[in-house]
């Protein structure tokens, strides 16, 4: 995990709502954000690189 990096929960496995809370802290605690997945996006100037990332054009 790092900047930018985007952690999938499935909302139907069975200890996901159990064990988000405790996650979730975690997470802040190391200093990380929780943000929408749309701040993380690009809509508009970038090309995906060859590993699937998006880049910024400069």
């Amino acid at each position: 995990m790092g900047n930018g990096s985007i952690i999938l929960f499935h909302n139907d496995a069975k200890y996901t709502p159990e064990a988000l809370g405790t996650i979730i802290k975690g997470i802040k605690e190391k200093g990380y954000e929780i943000v929408p997945i749309a701040d993380l996006i690009y809509k508009e100037n970038y090309y995906i690189d060859h590993e699937g990332r998006q880049i910024l054009n400069k």
